[in-house]
């Protein structure tokens, strides 16, 4: 039952440490990518990716953005449906303006890395729990 107790408390652990580490990441970005503007998706590209024998699809779309009469292109978010990108689509990205080729890719909402934190802590107490009954 020990070996349960610690499987259970390092498992936790990694889910608390990557949501951790997620949400200062996005905090990070937040904070340095403050100015907006419209970009426009110039190409996607799509990636087959395979793991443990299960093939998927990535998309990465490529955007381009103007900053003070400068011209900006860079790979943007991956998404894993075809459809939610099209060549020609505008969409609203925020950049730092300090050096408007970094942009913010991870976004505001942070929902998914909160519920990984709280899946992690549930685990973390599980395991306590567990061995205080033991």
């Amino acid at each position: 039952m020990d070996t349960v107790v610690v499987v259970l408390w390092i498992v936790g652990l990694i889910f608390v440490l990557i949501s951790v580490i997620n949400l200062i990441r996005r905090a990070i970005k937040s904070k340095r990518c403050t100015a907006r503007t419209t970009a426009v998706v110039t190409d996607i590209k799509e990636k087959v990716v395979t793991r443990n024998d299960i093939e998927s699809r990535e998309y990465i779309p490529t955007i381009s953005y103007k900053v003070n009469g400068k011209d900006y292109s860079r790979e943007f978010t991956k998404v894993y449906l075809g459809d939610t990108y099209k060549v020609g689509q505008s969409v609203e990205i925020m950049y730092n303006p300090d050096k408007p080729s970094e942009v913010n890719k991870q976004g505001l909402n942070n929902k998914a890395d909160i519920i990984i934190l709280i899946i992690g802590l549930v685990i973390i107490l599980v395991g306590i729990v567990l061995l205080a009954v033991m």
